[in-house]
């Protein structure tokens, strides 16, 4: 005759406990967690609809008008517009144009649309501006203008915005910068100017 069958004790079973945001635990303290958990979804919800909330950056255009060296008017100086996002239409900025050096022929904006850059032919120099993030206006740089070569043309920043160029049609060459990324102002690189073809008239970068 077998012996009775060895028994093994389990031990009492408890029901989960269910992790709802409705269910309140002793002393408050999982419906406070709950909250605190929403209260952050809320706040990255927030931040990841800033644009859509409050729009998007402004975003600015900017002509040089060359003037009397050209035929024109006046000394040259510079149109800042206020693009619109919808349609692209221009809106002048308050205080357009904005003075520059004589005979400006190009413009360019640095990457981070901090500063902008006139290459001034007539006098043979770069205006360099600090650029109101939000309405455009051009302030120059301390310093500015800075030297170039023989009627400087063109200039371009390159996609870093740790440097600039500027194509000098009238000594056929390339002045070559620095720019300081907390003022803006350009320190000519060494070695530079650097020998171009004949008649240097635009300058790029990548």
């Amino acid at each position: 005759m077998l012996g009775p069958f060895p028994t093994k004790v389990f031990p009492k079973r408890t029901s989960p406990t269910r992790l709802s945001p409705c269910r309140r635990a002793e002393g408050g303290s999982l419906m406070a967690r709950t909250r605190l958990v929403l209260l952050c979804l809320v706040v990255i919800g927030l931040i990841g609809a800033c644009p859509a909330l409050w729009g998007q950056a402004p975003r600015f255009a900017y002509v040089a008008n060359c003037g009397a060296s050209c035929g024109g008017v006046g000394s040259g100086d510079v149109s800042a517009y206020a693009i619109d996002a919808t349609t692209g239409a221009l809106a002048s900025v308050p205080g357009s144009p904005f003075a520059a050096g004589m005979g400006p022929r190009s413009v360019a904006v640095g990457p981070s649309g901090q500063f902008a850059y006139v290459a001034n032919a007539a006098s043979n120099d770069v205006s360099a501006y600090t650029i109101d993030a939000m309405t455009g206006a051009l302030t120059p740089v301390a310093g500015s203008p800075f030297p170039a070569g023989s009627f400087p043309i063109a200039v371009a920043v390159d996609s870093s915005g740790q440097f600039a160029y500027v194509a000098n049609g009238g000594s056929n060459n390339v002045s070559a910068y620095t720019i300081d990324p907390a003022t803006g102002a350009l320190a000519e690189i060494s070695g530079s100017p650097f020998a171009a073809g004949s008649l240097p008239f635009s300058v790029t970068t990548r």
